[in-house]
């Protein structure tokens, strides 16, 4: 009897242990390849992941840094080629309409509608970036706009009200004038073609024709308009003020000079809004105020930044799915409260603003509600929608390339504005014969 129970027991312990081993086997897992680099990569995104790892055990996902946005879409287009993709794949907004184009992910929407994700909620500014004849191709991820970063000790010693930043770039110019002495300067910038597309959304001035892009694939740059000369010889005449501190294309170092207090103002993306908090520590106060707008010119908003996850199609139905599940997960209102407080990216959903957590913030740190105010106070236009390309890498280097003419050669804006755009226009036209457009 003893015998036959024992052995009862191991043929227990003998299924257990199978039945176990099967759900370990059941487990799909899915490569993400991601572009976040330090803290925001390597400590939030990667703990985050670990946690809904652990949290379930039907799916495991394995986070892969690939290096800059550019290097991960890069990356992406030779996969496509080789056949072998990644079953997530984060891209920059600016990469839309190439990765539409290459017709190698699949929509979304059919698994939203067959999921109880409620887009309702979503942010419209989002929602509208990513919706492209009428279907939402990815999942906004790491959302972010461009705001004002600034020295409030720097203004007080300026004789600056610390609560009054600039609203124009008139004002700016005249405070960064006042703040600029005994080794500082008064505004820094680093060469970033971004913050050139959010200047000229701030005046609602469209990037290319055919509203943006988005009625029809734009065959023509237009960004060498009144406003974008504007922006250019605004910065320009800083430079000569000798109030404006030019970082080439380093943004560490523009970083480094803010936070050491070296610099009154700079524009920066939201999503280094808690980090820089972190690093400035009790050095000085840091305020947040909207992109500043010309004089004179009525107000458009801001364009949204950051990046989107797509779903690669040529996959197996249950890795397809297993990608879907954490998708979801991410776009949970804990998600995207999570994602706010831990690093000042917007939160993708409304809902995640009544969260505990994220009122806690807002009334400790007033000044991570800027970049969500902006953004609802910007105007619906094309023109904030921003636009889309498939060749809008090399757009931004055109324009990065049109900065250092400016500031560094002493071209004149338009010219250099001119020039570029004819290199835009030429890619485009080039791009659109590829595609058959």
């Amino acid at each position: 009897m003893k015998r036959t129970r024992l052995l009862g027991i191991a043929l227990v312990t003998v299924l257990l242990l199978a039945a176990l081993s099967g759900v370990g086997q059941a487990r799909v897992n899915i490569e993400f390849w991601h572009a976040l680099g330090g803290h925001i990569g390597r400590d939030v995104l990667v703990g985050y992941i670990d946690e809904f790892n652990e949290s379930q055990d039907e799916v495991y996902v394995e986070p892969i840094y690939q290096g800059s946005y550019l290097d991960v879409l890069n990356q992406y287009r030779l996969a496509v080629q080789a056949g072998d993709t990644p079953n997530l794949v984060h891209v920059y907004e600016i990469g839309t309409r190439l990765m539409i184009d290459l017709d190698s992910t699949t929509p979304l929407q059919p698994f939203i509608d067959e999921s109880d994700l409620e887009t309702d909620y979503m942010v419209d500014n989002v929602l509208n970036y990513y919706t492209i004849d009428d279907q939402l191709y990815s999942m906004p991820f790491n959302t972010s706009n461009a705001i004002l970063y600034y020295n409030k000790d720097m203004f007080r010693e300026a004789g600056l009200d610390p609560e009054s930043p600039p609203t124009t770039f008139e004002e700016l110019r005249e405070y960064a004038e006042l703040m600029t002495g005994d080794g500082k300067h008064g505004f820094g910038n680093y060469n970033f073609g971004w913050y050139f597309e959010q200047l000229m959304a701030v005046q609602n001035a469209e990037y290319v024709n055919n509203d943006n892009g988005r009625t029809a694939p734009a065959t023509e740059a237009v960004f060498n308009s009144e406003a974008g000369v504007r922006i250019f010889q605004w910065f320009a005449d800083m430079m000569e003020d000798g109030s404006y501190l030019d970082t080439g294309r380093d943004g560490s170092a523009l970083r480094a000079a803010f936070v050491g207090g070296n610099v009154g103002m700079r524009i920066g993306s939201t999503g280094g809004f808690a980090s820089t908090y972190a690093d400035i520590g009790d050095r000085f106060e840091m305020g947040a105020a909207f992109l500043p707008a010309p004089e004179g010119v009525e107000r458009g908003g801001v364009i949204i930044g950051g990046g989107s996850i797509w779903m690669p199609k040529d996959h197996p139905q249950e890795k397809l799915d297993a990608a879907w599940t954490f998708l979801e997960h991410l776009a949970s209102v804990e998600s995207t409260g999570f994602w706010h407080v831990n690093t000042g990216y917007f939160p993708v959903d409304r809902r995640a603003l009544d969260l505990p957590d994220v009122q806690q913030l807002h009334e400790e740190f007033p000044a991570f509600r800027t970049a969500i105010d902006q953004l609802e106070a910007s105007q619906q236009t094309y023109a904030t929608q921003g636009a889309v390309i498939g060749i809008f890498p090399e757009a931004r280097e055109a324009i990065q390339e049109a900065y250092e003419q400016i500031l560094l050669a002493g071209v004149d804006p338009q010219a250099a504005l001119d020039e570029a755009a004819d290199e835009v226009t030429t890619a485009i036209e080039r791009y659109n014969m590829q595609m058959g457009f």
